[in-house]
């Protein structure tokens, strides 16, 4: 049994925000992190025909606290600035350099995390929390701790927390949507296409953006992002068809289907929870006792930026305690 002040079951912006802020306090905090690396969406994948950044593509800043965060990421050349021919916004677009996982590295430097270890159940024992874990399907460690957060999506948070109080029952007022990434690369530029694509009602894609444009990027690369409709229409269905409409189109949505070339790389990812479609409107949830609490993007908003903001917010609270 492992044993900590604080246990974090999430390593995405939200819980790697949330961590920092109260390790510089001194509070002893562990997190748990389902995936092989820390980020959430803010992921990348690597081809030997170049990277993709298949979650989010792009960050902008309107707090002071993540603006700071964000001027010394680039301080540190962990970020820089995107100008793509097509930029819809007034507002600096960062990512992260050489991919947007880059960010969520650079932020969990010194903490101390467990990866490919998904927090199963928790239960009262005593004054704290036992923690139960799994590791590639075989039962992980457990661990006990004083405070247990959840920094991830709300169904998962309320799966996790809401048998154990009903404080967390209003999580299931959150709604979320889900997103098919698609990541193409070709061998040939395409000529004529601008770097990003809003998609319009009733297309199938939201977002075409050209990856191999960002800073530290190289090759003809180009992630293609699902509407929230198609998504949640297409939920199911095998990965070879997602592929094929997705493939038709990007090519109908660029005007490009009669002459655009097969790509010599395509593969598609599934995310079940991209994006907030209904807030809680508050910065974070916890119980009368301040011992369990759940954070993320969706208590606040739909953009990263709304994690930052949980996470720093809960972090603020707890110090207070």
């Amino acid at each position: 049994m492992i044993e900590t002040d604080i246990l974090v079951i999430g390593a995405g912006l939200a819980g790697l925000t949330l961590a920092r802020e109260l390790c510089a306090k001194g509070t002893k905090v562990l997190l748990l992190e389902k995936s092989r690396s820390p980020g959430g969406r803010l992921s990348t994948r690597r081809s030997e025909f170049g990277s993709f950044d298949h979650g989010a593509q792009y960050l902008t800043s309107r707090t002071p606290g993540f603006t700071k965060t964000l001027n010394h990421l680039a301080e540190t050349g962990d970020l820089a600035q995107w100008n793509p021919q097509g930029k819809d916004s007034d507002h600096p677009w960062w990512v992260g350099k050489p991919g947007m996982s880059t960010l969520g590295k650079a932020l969990a430097r010194d903490l101390d995390i467990s990866f490919e270890t998904r927090a199963t159940r928790i239960e009262k024992q005593g004054q704290r929390f036992l923690v139960h874990t799994e590791i590639r399907s075989e039962a992980g460690p457990r661990y006990l701790a004083s405070r247990v957060i959840a920094a991830i999506p709300a169904p998962q948070a309320i799966d996790l927390l809401g048998p154990l109080d009903p404080a967390f029952q209003q999580i299931r007022n959150v709604e979320m949507a889900p997103c098919w990434s698609a990541m193409l690369a070709f061998d040939t530029p395409l000529e004529g296409l601008p770097d990003l694509i809003r998609g319009q009602d009733p297309d199938t894609l939201a977002l075409v953006a050209r990856n191999g444009s960002k800073p530290g990027r190289s090759g003809e690369t180009f992630i293609l992002h699902a509407t929230p409709q198609w998504s949640h229409a297409h939920i199911e269905s095998e990965r070879d068809a997602v592929k094929s409409a997705m493939v038709d189109a990007f090519g109908t949505q660029t005007g490009q289907k009669d002459i655009l070339p097969a790509p010599v790389h395509c593969e598609v990812h599934r995310w079940l929870y991209a994006l907030v479609e209904q807030a809680l409107d508050q910065a974070f949830v916890g119980n009368p006792e301040n011992t369990l609490f759940a954070c993320g993007d969706w208590c606040i908003g739909g953009r990263a930026e709304a994690a930052h903001q949980s996470g720093e917010a809960l972090a603020r609270h707890i110090i207070t305690l």
